[in-house]
């Protein structure tokens, strides 16, 4: 009927279906539709057309039990309206493949091997006690499937009439483990293939696989990025700058106030930092993290490399929210900047310090279900952030009125009632979900705005993975990539929706299909929820980089000129004798001073010692070259003593 509908998930509870009724109005069909989620713990709810015929499937992740059997994932197949209008769906998770018993957490369907239809996928995290989240290993063994994502490849039946899916992890190079909560797969490097984005909890890293293009993925989680979260919980990976780069939001729990941070935080431990490096691990923190893509960095022979990311969390004004969980990117004020929804909230405070205290001795005294009684319980207020323009976000939770306490986990954006304002509906545990209406467009002053809904092909109904770019005000732009599946264990609408301030003519408006072709549009009003269709692509893309750029001014000469020094690092842990340190002292070396030391008329270069080794000189010969030496005569190894 046009309306978004609601699907919530459960765990003690059933799911719930809520048909959209019109003027914020639902009811709760979920008994005549059959989707309550046969009695299972459920996490993830991911909604994807799978056949292909125009109705909406629900894909839904279940996990806790010890009985394998209650952990069954679960497709409802859409099978159509009845006389009422009701819809009706059956499980066919067995049929298409999908009936996965693992821990499930989140599943997400794109086309990973650009053959046109949809694959999956499935991240992981082991709800049980088989794996102790804190203990620093291996990651990429192999051997821990339980907590290991998984990659299913979409194979057709064509004596079925539908897809079955088939496991390629092993093949594909999907073989590192972590306590996963989410995974968004977009096309990180510009390169046309999509790509792996999975936020891990705890000490297991997050990963970056990048797509190899045949078949296979490579995790370079580590080369993109400098660091990252450490309780990494819900993320989105879209542009927030309007540069056409995709940047990574990603959310933790450190607490904004210095009371809940000594509270609830552990201190930093120096130990913990070098076990990370030791065993491979991304160098993680306990906060919210806002990569900035910076564009692709260029190496010795012009070749461009990976994308370089720089973390501006704190820059940014949103790395301190609490124990925060969906980040929701969006243009809720339709400005043209997209802003930042964070919902907030634990049932029980696990980590309070004076609860970890008295419950080293309460278990030994007491029943278990007593001592989780004592855990405090604190409301938190949901998070809202306008995006200023300039990498800044203003905290306006209190001015948008989302600020009342709860418990919020899962979230998503919509737009219920097609005004062209985004509003965003909340699910809480042990309370009603929160429906905000967006009543920006009620104001006397409106932003105007532009909605595309994406018709795509046979194989790729809904045309995800496809990417939208709007052009405007001569010199503006705006990039969105239509990937469902973002924030924390939900699903968004499929259509791209783009701010647009003052603006009411757009100059262009090009779409890139995910099969190469592209369209373009011109001079295309605001203010409508347009569809754009693959049959009317015309356009052929070329989706390969090219193979070099601009050089630069400056020629790598280090090994010719006899430059070629590396400083042996001593690991003294200045922690050990002052623990209120900021940071190390210690290693402040080497200086670097540049002079003619042996005055014949060229610069040589001192590089300063250390405790464990004196300083070195290079001098410069006539030939422009250097000879190092010992500032002072002695041993020639300056780290042998």
């Amino acid at each position: 009927d046009g309306l978004p509908d609601l699907y919530f998930t459960g765990n003690m509870v059933s799911n719930k279906l809520y048909l959209n009724k019109g003027d914020f109005k639902f009811d709760d069909v979920t008994d005549a539709a059959a989707v309550g989620g046969e009695g299972r713990w459920a996490r993830g709810v991911s909604v994807v057309d799978i056949n292909n015929d125009g109705l909406p499937d629900i894909y839904v992740c279940n996990t806790l039990y010890e009985d394998s059997l209650k952990r069954r994932n679960i497709l409802y197949i859409n099978t159509g309206n009845d006389k009422n209008g009701i819809p009706h769906f059956k499980n066919l998770a067995a049929a298409y493949g999908l009936e996965i018993n693992t821990q499930s957490t989140m599943a997400s369907f794109f086309d990973y091997d650009n053959d046109g239809d949809l694959d999956m996928y499935l991240t992981v995290n082991d709800a049980s006690s088989s794996y102790n989240p804190n203990i620093f290993g291996s990651s990429n063994s192999g051997t821990k499937r339980d907590i290991t994502g998984r990659l299913y490849q979409n194979n057709f039946d064509k004596n079925l009439h539908h897809p079955v899916f088939k496991d390629v992890s092993k093949q594909a190079g999907i073989n590192i483990s972590g306590f996963g909560h989410g995974a968004t797969t977009v096309d990180f490097n510009g390169d046309g293939w999509k790509d792996i984005y999975v936020s891990d909890d705890f000490i297991s890293s997050n990963i970056l696989y990048i797509n190899n293009h045949n078949g296979t993925f490579t995790d370079r989680s580590r080369e993109y990025f400098k660091h990252t979260s450490l309780n990494s919980m819900g993320q989105d990976v879209i542009d927030i700058n309007n540069d056409g780069l995709p940047d990574v939001v990603e959310l933790d729990m450190n607490p904004p106030d210095n009371y809940r941070k000594k509270m609830m935080m552990s201190g930093n431990s120096y130990q913990n930092y070098q076990s990370m490096i030791a065993f491979g691990n991304e160098i993680q923190y306990i906060r919210n993290t806002l990569q900035l893509n910076q564009g692709p960095r260029v190496g010795r022979q012009g070749k461009i490399g990976s994308p370089v990311f720089s973390e501006i969390g704190f820059l940014s004004g949103m790395a301190q929210t609490d124990w925060s969980w969906a980040p929701l990117v969006a243009d809720f004020d339709n400005d043209g900047f997209r802003d930042l929804l964070i919902t907030n909230g634990f049932r029980k405070d696990v980590s309070d310090h004076d609860f970890m205290t008295y419950r080293q001795n309460a278990y030994a005294l007491t029943a278990k279900k007593d001592v989780m009684k004592q855990i405090p319980e604190i409301k938190i207020s949901n998070y809202a952030f306008q995006n200023k323009g300039n990498l800044q976000f203003e905290d306006v939770s209190k001015t948008w009125g989302i600020d009342a306490p709860s418990f919020s986990n899962g979230a998503v954006y919509v737009d219920l009632n097609n005004d062209g304002a985004l509003d965003m509906v909340v699910n809480n545990i042990d309370d009603e979900a929160s429906v905000y209406k967006n009543t920006s467009a009620e104001n006397e002053k409106i932003n105007h705005f532009i909605s595309l809904k994406f018709k795509g092909n046979a194989q790729n109904i809904n045309g995800l993975g496809a990417v939208a770019e709007v052009y405007y005000d001569q010199d503006k732009k705006q990039v969105y990539e239509n990937d469902p599946y973002r924030g924390y264990l939900s699903s968004m609408q499929t259509t791209a929706h783009f701010g647009l301030g003052a603006v009411t003519m757009l100059d262009s408006v090009l779409i890139k299909w995910p099969d190469g072709k592209m369209q373009k549009l011109v001079k295309v009003k605001a203010d409508q929820n347009l569809i754009v269709t693959i049959d009317n692509a015309n356009i052929n893309r070329n989706t390969t980089q090219p193979d070099a750029v601009f050089k630069g001014y400056f020629k790598e000469v280090t090994d010719s000129l006899g430059l070629r020094f590396k400083q042996k690092k001593i690991d003294f842990i200045d922690f050990n004798v002052q623990k209120l340190l900021p940071h190390k002292l210690s290693e402040y070396n080497p200086a670097l001073a540049v002079g003619d030391v042996d005055g014949n008329g060229t610069d040589d270069l001192i590089i300063g010692g250390d405790n464990f080794a004196q300083a070195q000189v290079f001098f410069q010969q006539a030939n422009g070259k250097f000879k190092q030496r010992d500032l002072l005569p002695g041993k020639t190894d300056p780290y042998k003593r």
